[in-house]
């Protein structure tokens, strides 16, 4: 009798975990429901551990967290690029690039703040501002081959995820 309580105990534990997974990951699903890239929100987000027992307004901070993690990577991926040319038109472009992402992150880090007071409208104008960034960075290389399209596509999916999940959160 002792095992059969014992199995029924691991069996209902096993069922509840399954429950308790199945909702997140439907939450994830549900929060990137409108985002541009909806396999690459669901993945990002899918990525951070803290994502399984997050709320929406937490899959909205972990989005933020991403954005402004990939655009230090990308700021930094420029600062390079900077520091070896010598094409005085690529230079400025990589200027520009640099200020670009500087506003993206300070911008990010608005978001993060007003999401923190439930203030969606200004995230949403904030991160739709930083989206831009990379937009912008590319134009600079009008005259060649941009270095960064990638970075910057890749950034971009990152700040549309942080929307996605954002106007989830406010209940748009």
């Amino acid at each position: 009798m002792k095992s059969i309580t014992s199995f029924c105990f691991v069996i209902v534990s096993a069922l509840f975990l399954f429950q308790i997974n199945t909702a997140t990951a439907d939450l994830i699903t549900t929060a990137c429901g409108t985002a541009l890239d909806k396999k690459f929100c669901e993945s990002s987000l899918r990525s951070q551990p803290e994502s399984k027992k997050a709320d929406l307004n937490g899959l909205a901070r972990i989005a933020l967290n991403l954005a402004s993690t990939n655009g230090n990577k990308v700021q930094n991926q420029v600062s390079q690029l900077l520091k070896k040319e010598s094409d005085k038109n690529r230079k400025a472009a990589l200027r520009d690039c640099v200020e670009n992402y500087q506003s993206a992150l300070e911008q990010i880090k608005n978001s993060a703040t007003a999401l923190a007071s439930k203030r969606y409208s200004d995230v949403n104008t904030w991160v739709s501002a930083a989206m831009s960034a990379g937009a912008s960075c590319e134009e600079g290389f009008k005259s060649g081959q941009s270095p960064l399209t990638k970075s910057n596509s890749e950034f971009g999916s990152y700040c549309g995820t942080a929307l996605a999940v954002t106007n989830k959160a406010s209940g748009s």
